[in-house]
């Protein structure tokens, strides 16, 4: 019989079992590109963690700028770094680099431009082996500019199949139990990982929620903890519409089918859930056209206007939405131009929200 001890003088987390002191291992992966500016507060955090026992492993996904040179240099000055380059793919084929590279218990995804806490590490492999759990979700602070917002969850542990069964409940990281949505507030368990050959997909955007749905769907206990472990540096608006793909719609339409295929079957009797996926999907569909008016997409009045008839008639999006979904009057408005197929409408009003939005 195995039982646990919390080492707070050394930090170390154990599992004493037999007379043999076990430090679970922990792989903490972080892609870069083009951060040289925050890299540094970043990944020194990492490495003041009072729990020692981590290996991080950075990749550098085809950095333009000096992120390379600055990882090269954390990498020399700590035996615990691994640096690995490879040409730009995205930031989810360079965390699945991570997952093949690491050699730890549990795995944890920061991004290389937000900052943890130094006692993040220790907090989430304890409560990993207090409460058994293969999955833990903690709070998070959201940083734009001089505002901040807290995110805190309640104390809670919930079966896998619980979760699933209701997941309308989990699915939106804003909500109470909100799961789905960035993986830097999730602790995973990597044997789980390998055991089920779970990776991120090939998606430019969007990638960190299918990996979530694909994790919570073979995991067994899920745990939420009310530390709040994490500082999330936010875009504002106008970078946020720099970073956007020029194929967004498309990935958003993919997104869209992997929710049909993992989430969806899960209960497929959940009505509510049915319903919050489709709406993100609407949400997804809005954002997307609202971007085609990012000046690096080159489109003038007519081609944008062109564009969207296009895309309504490519993924039928006059058959998939209804007024009754929506849950705004722009939403409304936006639906009612797209089923009725009247894209100049369509494209004033969204050059209106744009103006307003991301133009300030």
């Amino acid at each position: 019989m195995s039982r646990k001890k919390l080492d707070y003088k050394t930090h170390r987390v154990t599992h004493i079992s037999g007379g043999n002191e076990i430090v679970k291992k922990v792989s903490v992966i972080i892609p870069v590109y083009n951060m040289e500016r925050s890299l540094l507060v970043s990944i020194n955090r990492i490495v003041s963690q009072t729990y020692s026992n981590i290996e991080i492993i950075i990749i550098d996904d085809g950095s333009k700028d000096n992120s390379l040179e600055i990882c090269e240099k954390l990498r020399k000055e700590n035996d615990c770094i691994q640096v690995i380059h490879t040409e730009n793919q995205g930031s989810g084929p360079a965390r699945n680099i991570g997952i093949e590279k690491a050699t730890g218990d549990y795995i944890y995804f920061p991004d290389s431009d937000d900052v943890i806490e130094t006692n993040a590490i220790e907090i989430l492999v304890e409560a990993m082996q207090r409460y058994r759990s293969d999955l833990i979700i903690f709070g998070y602070k959201t940083i734009l500019g001089d505002r901040e917002a807290i995110k805190k969850y309640a104390n809670k542990i919930c079966l896998g199949q619980e979760v699933r069964e209701n997941y309308n409940l989990y699915f939106f990281m804003s909500s109470e139990f909100g799961i789905q949505g960035a993986p830097w507030n999730k602790f995973f368990d990597l044997n789980k990982i390998r055991e089920h050959n779970i990776r991120f997909p090939d998606l430019k955007r969007h990638q960190d929620e299918v990996f979530i749905s694909r994790y919570v769907e073979i995991a067994e206990r899920v745990c939420f903890i009310d530390e709040v472990l994490y500082n999330y540096y936010a875009n504002d608006m106008k970078k946020e519409l720099e970073k956007y793909p020029d194929n967004y719609i498309d990935i958003v339409e993919e997104l869209y089918k992997y929710r049909l295929e993992i989430v969806n079957k899960w209960n497929p009797n959940n009505s509510e859930l049915n319903i919050l996926i489709r709406r993100e999907y609407l949400g997804n569909i809005i954002r997307a056209m609202m971007f085609s008016f990012n000046k690096k997409s080159g489109l003038k009045r007519r081609q944008r206007i062109i564009w969207l008839s296009e895309q309504i008639a490519k993924k039928k999006l006059d058959t998939v939405f209804t007024v009754d979904e929506c849950t705004s009057l722009f939403q409304r408005l936006v639906v009612r131009f797209i089923n009725n197929i009247n894209t100049k409408k369509l494209y004033r009003l969204l050059r209106l929200i744009v103006l307003v939005k991301y133009k300030k």
